[in-house]
């Protein structure tokens, strides 16, 4: 994606007024650090082959719970607890249904966006919940030397996870179950205890991904979550991530969401209204997942040709 972004940041710097301003580059981080923190538990369900579909609708539930303890109570800490409960409590339900009733990731997962995304109607009527902590909304515009603090909050989460997928013993069996479950099993990996685990940080990250939310934007709405499922999905596979698992890492998504985030930030300065800019990013996560299927495939040729040759010569020499 390096060459792809650079090309786009060139095209955009010479065609936008104001793309390159101080304000618009914070306003890409600050909408980057949301998707970042969200990619990191996608990316981690996708590397199992699984999918999360649930992910914006936890967003949104948990950004509406975590408003009301803050609006009631007035402690931004206990909106940080509640929006971990409910994403824990909702990745948990995933992983369970998922690893140990056998659903299907694309049905749990997809009733689980349903059921999340009522709930959040139920609780609100539709309406927005402010009326946050000052701290909430001061900590939103807060900036370390011109950086915005909620990007940096996005960036140390997606360090860290890709430090546990590359440096861990845990994330070698994330891979080893994406590219083989069965190979996975006779290798003593406890399967369904991993991708319970996974679905359960990941919800986890979608909670938190909505306290960022919140700090962004200084209120929940119901709605929040629903445009960046394509967004966060878009930008795993834009980066390279596979859906069929076992292909990609953190640093492809984090690539992919950048992309994602500075077309979205270009065409808005054009005046692209929200439904534009959503055919465009539709049109290049389907090119984006085409060239990454045809990648693989290339691979996955050129490997059996090259373990097909000393086989070759052996024959030659016998």
């Amino acid at each position: 994606m390096l060459p792809v972004i650079i090309l786009v940041a060139l095209v955009f710097s010479f065609t936008v007024d104001g793309f390159l301003s101080v304000f618009n580059l914070q306003n890409i981080m600050r909408q980057l650090s949301v998707i970042l923190i969200a990619v990191s538990g996608e990316t981690l369900v996708l590397l199992i082959g699984g999918i999360d579909l649930s992910v914006g609708a936890i967003i949104s539930l948990a950004s509406i719970s975590g408003a009301y303890g803050m609006h009631f109570t007035g402690s931004a800490p206990l909106g940080v607890l509640v929006c971990l409960a409910v994403g824990i409590t909702a990745g948990a339900l995933n992983g369970f249904g998922i690893s140990r009733i056998g659903l299907q990731p694309f049905i749990m997962t997809f009733g689980m966006l349903l059921t999340t995304r009522a709930i959040a109607f139920l609780l609100t009527g539709g309406m927005s919940v402010g009326r946050l902590p000052t701290i909430m909304l001061e900590g939103g515009e807060w900036n370390i030397l011109d950086i915005p603090f909620v990007f940096v909050i996005g960036l140390v989460v997606t360090i860290l996870t890709g430090l546990i997928l590359s440096r861990s013993l845990f994330g070698q069996k994330i891979y080893l179950i994406g590219t083989n479950p069965r190979a996975a099993i006779f290798s003593g990996v406890d399967v369904k205890r991993v991708t319970f685990q996974v679905y359960l940080i990941a919800g986890a990250l979608s909670g938190f991904a909505a306290f960022v939310f919140m700090m962004r934007l200084g209120d929940a709405e119901p709605t929040a979550g629903d445009p960046l499922l394509l967004q966060i999905i878009g930008a795993a596979v834009l980066g390279g991530t596979s859906l069929t698992g076992g292909e990609g890492g953190i640093t492809r998504s984090a690539s992919g969401a950048l992309l994602i985030t500075m077309l979205a930030a270009g065409l808005d300065l054009l005046g692209a209204q929200f439904w534009d800019q959503m055919i465009v990013i539709g049109v290049l996560i389907a090119l984006g997942s085409a060239l990454g299927t045809w990648l693989i495939q290339r691979r996955v040729g050129e490997s059996n040709v090259a373990a097909s040759s000393p086989a070759r010569q052996d024959g030659g020499s016998g």
